[in-house]
């Protein structure tokens, strides 16, 4: 399995949970009111950060499911290829091969990955995209 595909298989595991759980965002009252849909009786929205709004019968167990789908990413980063490939998407997306930076490539993968070893990467990579 490739970075890209684990990665896909995520997204659609949070699509799919945000479908179940009738997550919609709004950032206006007008976005609101187009993005709510029927609710139970003596029903409400609840807010789940980030613009996103929920019904609140779905609310009680979202972010454990949430966690679940982080912990699946995260043993599937066990694996050292796909932790390595992992790691060079994110200094690609950050565009640390052009900047010289990995803060933002450490930020955006989270405490499991040590500054070392994004360094680590970025040094043995870095070559392969100056002769691009």
């Amino acid at each position: 399995m490739t970075i890209s595909a684990v990665k896909a298989a995520q997204q659609k595991k949070v699509d799919d949970l945000l479908n179940e759980k009738k997550v919609f965002f709004a950032f206006s009252k007008e976005q609101f009111e187009e993005g709510k849909t029927p609710l139970e009786e003596g029903e409400n929205y609840v807010k789940i950060g980030g613009g996103g709004y929920m019904p609140k019968n779905g609310a009680k167990n979202f972010w454990d499911e949430m966690q679940n789908i982080e912990l699946w990413f995260n043993e599937k980063m066990k694996d050292p290829e796909l932790r390595r490939d992992n790691i060079k998407y994110e200094l690609e997306n950050h565009e640390a091969y052009y900047t010289g930076e990995i803060e933002a490539t450490a930020e955006a993968l989270g405490d499991d990955y040590t500054p070392e070893e994004i360094r680590k990467v970025y040094r043995e990579e870095r070559q392969n995209h100056l002769n691009d």
